[in-house]
């Protein structure tokens, strides 16, 4: 699972410098999985996994869309994501869940 798009990019309300982004991944992210292996905080009735690492935040949500704030560019928010979900894959490899 990986970003497959970007949608909008847009200045971001806490701070003008920094950007928000919305992205789409490319396929349908399971959250509770995701929610075991990444620091955050998952919300089944609202279909939400919400991310915060430094000053970045991103939401992942079950229809595959995410929107990440605090970042300079596209290309940041695609390697932040990618990474998050790199991480939890690896993580439950080492844990021997996959």
């Amino acid at each position: 699972m990986k970003v497959q798009s970007i949608e909008k990019v847009l200045p971001c309300v806490a701070d003008p410098w920094k950007l928000r982004v919305i992205a789409h991944l490319d396929e349908e992210p399971d959250l509770e999985f995701l929610s075991r292996y990444i620091d955050g905080r998952y919300s089944e009735k609202l279909g939400v996994l919400m991310v915060e690492m430094g000053c970045k935040q991103a939401n992942i949500f079950n229809t595959g869309k995410v929107t990440v704030k605090m970042v300079d560019t596209e290309e940041e928010c695609e390697n932040f994501v990618n990474s998050l979900l790199a991480m939890a894959y690896h993580k439950s490899l080492i844990a021997g869940e996959l």
